[in-house]
């Protein structure tokens, strides 16, 4: 006779102490076997029923018990006796008083007869360890046969508030999880997913994960067996792809004969590899070219099953689609290395000006696969790949610091204890918001790339593709540049080491700084400055999306609102497109206002 499921209604006592059970899972019965097999309750309930302090473990045992104690006695499954009996070794010596014992296995109801006939089973007077073991015997196979019955293997689709503590439900409720396929993906994006949830810190979090992978434990692991089955069935949550298996798609009809091919590549992995190798300029754009290649590479094999060559226009907009909304089972999780389970292609959604690269770059990747005849033609050239403007992005905003923004955040800076990180940023700062370099030139950059030219100082730059540049060193960079050699111990810079790089480790003059280093210490200065300086709310709020590309925006805006003509500042920028230098002017609209308000105006 099946046992019935208890009501979804049912609760314990609403103390601190008791535990919510609604249902009788796998990671329930896992729990009554381990202490059966002789872990200590206060083990078991820590390891198998997410018990978060330790006086809780003895009531969430007990719970459990008289749960299935009692499905147990409305089936009229006359085992419900064995359920929770702890059986102590085979001597007498040790063993507890009969009201104790009674009261650790919820026993207090039972008559003395029934007690007694227990309790002796419990703890023979002699030595009978036969006997007892026949008894724990016969306790498994019982766990086993009402686990059959009764036992409900959790699904994703799941509400937390069945499987978890109602307090704790509550409050992951509260942060919008609400099902166990919530969690799980919050979980499985990695890092400090619990930040936002209130009274959740490190140790709760990893207790909340390691009780969720006994409901939901990943396929492959000891714990998958006994919900293997209802997994796979459970509606709402996709599988991970295997990216590290990626099938090989047979070439399509648009592939070019071999013959005449200026590519040697054989397959799509070795073409985006030469391609990487032709085109890229430097690091940075390798790294770009080979992740948005790699993620198509792997999106049209796991999804459309196709190689390169037989990817036709719909498969493009249908890429395209996919970037507008990455499913979840293509995003990584913060913690696992590239192709290592937990991995995947995409650290979150992507933002339009990612969408729109993403499309730039495997488009030209497969222009140049047609012109060296590795293809036929380019089905991107079929496709509308207009992306239009980002929606979420207001027109008027900057992403230059105001001038009063910029004074309070120095004097913030400069008010600071003296320290060879607080020089170094102040010397960023100003020099950078008088030449405009990006971060990548700014850490390449040695001493001996600054020369005078007509006695004023220039230095030669190496931009973007690795194109190098003449950019102009004003007087306020020049300044900051001599006070940040003199606290690095070096000469003015007519006599300093030529090798020596313009931007050092604080620790080594002669060392010098990488780009993460620089974007971390500059990011971290930023952050207090903004936290402590004198600033309005209003003002706090339009920078605290401050960023290192802030003080190259701050650099353009301010030669342009000071006179600057629209050229010099393109080419102290390195902008190859006059129009992107035109973002950061003012001017214009500033004419469209004067217009219109000679018009309309009062």
């Amino acid at each position: 006779m099946p046992i019935p499921a208890a009501s979804d209604t049912m609760s314990a006592k609403s103390d601190a102490t008791s535990t919510y059970l609604r249902r009788m899972g796998p990671h329930h019965f896992a729990h009554l076997r381990a202490v059966a097999d002789g872990l200590s309750i206060h083990a078991s309930a820590q390891r198998y029923l997410g018990i978060e302090h330790g006086n809780a473990a003895l009531a969430a045992h007990r719970a459990v018990v008289e749960l299935l104690r009692s499905m147990a006695r409305r089936a009229g499954d006359a085992r419900w006796r064995l359920v929770g009996l702890v059986i102590r070794g085979a001597d007498g010596d040790g063993r507890p008083a009969l009201a104790d014992w009674a009261a650790a296995n919820g026993l207090e109801g039972w008559s003395e007869a029934e007690l007694q006939e227990l309790y002796r089973q419990a703890f023979p007077h002699e030595r009978r360890t036969a006997r007892n073991q026949r008894l724990r015997q016969r306790q498994i196979e019982a766990l086993r046969a009402l686990e059959q019955l009764a036992c409900e293997a959790p699904r994703p689709t799941d509400a937390i508030a069945v499987w978890f503590d109602p307090q704790l439900a509550q409050r992951l409720h509260a942060n919008g999880l609400l099902l166990l396929q919530d969690l799980q993906r919050a979980v499985e994006r990695g890092g400090r997913w619990w930040r936002s949830i209130p009274a959740i810190g490190l140790t709760k979090a990893r207790r909340i994960e390691s009780h969720l992978r006994q409901l939901l434990p990943a396929p492959g692991s000891a714990l998958a067996a006994p919900m293997a089955a209802s997994l796979a069935l459970a509606a709402g949550v996709e599988r991970r792809p295997r990216f590290d298996l990626v099938p090989q798609p047979p070439p399509g009809p648009n592939r070019a004969a071999v013959t005449g091919a200026a590519i040697s590549a054989t397959s799509d992995a070795q073409a985006i590899e030469q391609w990487v190798a032709a085109r890229a300029g430097s690091q940075t754009t390798a790294r770009a070219y080979q992740r948005e290649a790699h993620r198509l590479h792997l999106w049209a094999a796991i999804e459309r099953h196709k190689s390169f060559s037989a990817l036709t226009a719909e498969d493009c907009l249908a890429y395209m689609t996919f970037l507008e909304h990455v499913p979840e089972r293509w995003i990584s999780r913060r913690r696992a290395a590239p192709m290592q389970p937990g991995w995947a292609p995409f650290a979150g959604q992507l933002t339009l000006a990612s969408r729109r690269q993403a499309v730039v770059i495997v488009a030209s990747l497969f222009a140049w696969l047609v012109k060296g005849g590795y293809l036929v033609h380019n089905p991107w050239d079929l496709v509308n790949r207009r992306t239009g403007d980002d929606v979420a992005t207001h027109a008027l905003d900057s992403r230059a610091f105001e001038p009063a923004v910029w004074a309070a955040m120095l004097a913030w800076i400069e008010s600071q204890p003296t320290s060879p990180s607080r020089e170094r940023v102040l010397f960023l700062l100003r020099f950078t918001e008088a030449t405009g370099l990006r971060a990548s030139e700014l850490v390449s950059a040695r001493l001996s790339d600054l020369r005078p030219v007509g006695g004023r100082w220039a230095m030669q730059v190496q931009g973007k593709g690795a194109r190098k540049r003449i950019a102009a060193v004003p007087t306020q960079a020049l300044r900051a540049l001599h006070a940040y050699l003199l606290v690095r111990g070096l000469p003015p810079l007519e006599r300093a080491p030529e090798d020596a790089p313009l931007v050092a480790s604080v620790t080594d003059a002669a060392a010098p700084i990488g780009y993460q280093a620089l974007y971390e210490t500059v990011r971290s200065w930023l952050r207090r400055a903004l936290r402590w300086a004198p600033l309005t709310e209003p003002q706090r709020r339009g920078a605290q999306k401050s960023s290192v590309h802030w003080l190259r925006h701050t650099c353009g805006t301010r030669a342009l609102e000071r006179g600057a003509p629209l050229e010099v500042v393109q080419a102290q920028l390195g902008h190859a497109d006059p129009r992107t230098t035109m973002r950061y002017a003012k001017a214009q609209l500033q004419r469209l206002q004067d217009g219109m308000e000679k018009a309309f105006g009062e």
